[in-house]
């Protein structure tokens, strides 16, 4: 998955959008939230997350003809827009089996990785002994 196609999440320092298992959102006060949850390795008790902040646009716009003219509205950010369709787009790749392959193809190539790390290792602390 390439980086062009995320770049509004390379851009929020998410490195590796094949890691991300799931993400929510929620509206507090004046700031839309984004977490993004990542997959958890064997062993780790918590699943790791980034958190995301962005402040809601205020408008002012005409409200019909009633007594108060004006009312104060709020929006989300053309950011945290962007932000959102990337994650929904990389949730449609996720789902389907192309796209559930290269993931899976991915971890075994990161799984050999850090097992002949491990094995070599292994082996230099038995040169050693």
């Amino acid at each position: 998955m390439t980086v062009e196609k995320f770049k509004t999440l390379a851009e929020m320092g998410v490195e590796d959008v094949s890691e991300i298992e799931k993400f929510s959102t929620r509206q507090e006060g004046d700031m839309d939230i984004l977490k993004i949850y990542f997959h958890r390795d064997p062993g780790e008790w918590f699943a790791k997350s980034k958190k995301f902040k962005f402040k809601r646009q205020v408008k002012t716009v005409r409200v019909n003809e009633g007594k108060v003219s004006y009312r104060e509205t709020s929006e989300s950010s053309p950011y945290f827009l962007r932000a959102l369709t990337e994650l929904e787009k990389l949730a449609d790749e996720m789902h389907t089996a192309k796209g559930r392959k290269e993931i899976l193809l991915d971890e075994i190539d990161h799984l050999e990785k850090v097992m002949e790390r491990k094995i070599a290792d292994i082996r230099r602390q038995i040169e050693e002994l």
